[in-house]
């Protein structure tokens, strides 16, 4: 038989959850949705199967990182969603309200799904193509009340996963979109001046790794010897971009001195008044304004944002980026109607967010199982009353294992009670029958007591 067996190995890019991962992880994740439903996020679910035209269209870039699924030979290509937010916009697009019958989604609407999503990328570390996202969303309102209530959110989950130090940055593409302008960004003969501005927020957003130095280096790169969209900047513009990524100050002050770089420079000026807007309701909201702050070098989602850009980083764990991240994207149901329909959100990356709380020690990996109570199994032929006594337990909410190792001593199973984690171990041997009495044992503070068998479930309700 030794031909037949499988090496008990896992895809790369793939992980196991153990019981006390999975429980340490499922923990933090109803943190979370406490917060998102106390601000009125509805919890949906979609499927981990959509149409491939539906995910990528004919065009998308993103078609490269999909995983496709083989199906029959005249079906609809299918495939597995690399994001939360697709399948969002597809069930928007499906379900418009009818006033007249009150069916579908009435706008605007908070929406929140947790679930894992799929990319093929090549493993690496850090890298997975399966891992959990937690997003958070508002649907059908331009107001910037509602990047508020994202940028709170974000703030009060932290804070409710016990994190002590965190900063939520924030900016707006829309001065980024206005820093094109401000440094004379036009078409060329090779390239659009649009692909020229996202070449140019690509190259800025990787100003946390790699320094303003090399950033401002590829800004001034050689079409030629680069990318065709290269912004090759003059040294005029060099300067400009130099001093916008050197404003310093309160947020007050980066703001107003914002105000003065772009002065003249309309969609620049909006984007200042969007942020002064979201300032003030965060304070409304209670807010530390310390935990929030500008950043005007921020260029999340080149193709994708429309506005707000926030995103939360750990500055004890910097290694692992931004946890939460979002922002405003309005073009949200467009492939699907041909409308616009303006939305914000932010999404969590679990994995990513749990193996920083575990780097810094903030996971708590104590909890082994879900069972709280072991009945051992120390009298011979009382195997349908230890299974009885376990029944009335689990009738009042507890969870409750009758333990099954074959080696049925006291020392083996109190020992193994220990070891999975047990809360609590009853004792019930051949003297305690005859007295109609059980020990409860609890295992965390090693007290023992002798109660009635039929006071037991009162014994735990009291517990």
């Amino acid at each position: 038989m030794t031909e037949n067996i499988v090496k008990p190995e896992r895809p790369g890019g793939f992980s196991d959850f153990l019981p006390s991962d999975y429980l340490a992880r499922e923990k933090m994740l109803k943190t979370i949705e406490k917060v998102f439903r106390s601000f009125g996020f509805d919890p949906i679910e979609t499927p981990q199967i959509e149409f491939l035209k539906t995910l990528a269209g004919e065009t998308s870039a993103t078609g490269k990182n999909i995983f496709h699924i083989k199906s029959g030979k005249d079906d609809e290509p299918l495939a597995m969603p690399f994001d939360h937010t697709v399948p969002f916009a597809r069930i928007l697009a499906a379900n418009p309200y009818n006033a007249k019958k009150r069916t579908g989604i009435r706008l605007p609407w908070r929406r929140m799904v947790v679930g894992p999503v799929f990319r093929s990328d090549t493993p690496q570390s850090g890298r997975y193509r399966q891992f959990y996202q937690f997003d958070a969303d508002i649907a059908g309102t331009s107001s910037m009340m509602a990047d508020a209530e994202i940028v709170a959110i974000m703030f009060l989950a932290m804070e409710a996963l016990g994190v002590k130090r965190f900063k939520i940055r924030l900016n707006n593409r829309k001065i980024l979109n206005g820093l094109a302008a401000l440094v004379g960004i036009t078409d060329r003969r090779e390239a659009r001046a649009d692909d020229i501005t996202k070449e140019m927020m690509r190259i800025l957003d990787k100003l946390d790794k790699i320094g303003l130095d090399k950033v401002l280096a590829e800004l001034q790169a050689n079409p030629e010897t680069t990318s065709h969209a290269a912004p090759a900047l003059s040294d005029d513009a060099i300067i400009k971009i130099r001093a916008f990524l050197g404003l310093q100050g309160s947020n007050e002050e980066k703001l107003t001195r914002c105000q003065n770089v772009f002065k003249g420079v309309s969609v620049a000026e909006e984007g200042i008044g969007e942020l002064e807007q979201i300032m003030e309701y965060i304070a409304g909201m209670g807010i530390p304004s310390e935990a929030v702050e500008i950043d005007f070098s921020i260029a999340r989602g080149l193709d994708y944002y429309t506005g707000p850009v926030m995103e939360t980083i750990l500055p004890d764990a910097p290694e692992f980026g931004s946890v939460f991240s979002g922002g405003r994207y309005n073009n949200l149901v467009a492939r699907f109607t041909g409308k616009e329909l303006p939305a914000t959100g932010a999404s969590i990356g679990v994995d990513r967010l749990f193996a920083a709380l575990s780097h810094l020690g903030a996971v708590d990996r104590s909890e082994q199982t879900v069972t709280e109570v072991m009945i051992l199994r120390i009298a011979k032929d009382h195997d349908p009353d230890y299974l009885q006594m376990a029944g009335e337990l689990r009738e009042i909410g507890l969870n409750v294992e009758v333990c099954l190792i074959e080696d049925t001593t006291f020392k083996s199973q109190f020992n193994f009670a220990i070891s999975r984690g047990m809360r609590f171990a009853i004792i019930c041997g051949e003297d305690e029958f005859e007295k109609q009495t059980v020990q409860v044992k609890n295992l965390e503070t090693r007290k023992q007591e002798e109660i009635q068998r039929d006071a037991l479930a009162d014994y735990f309700k009291s517990q």
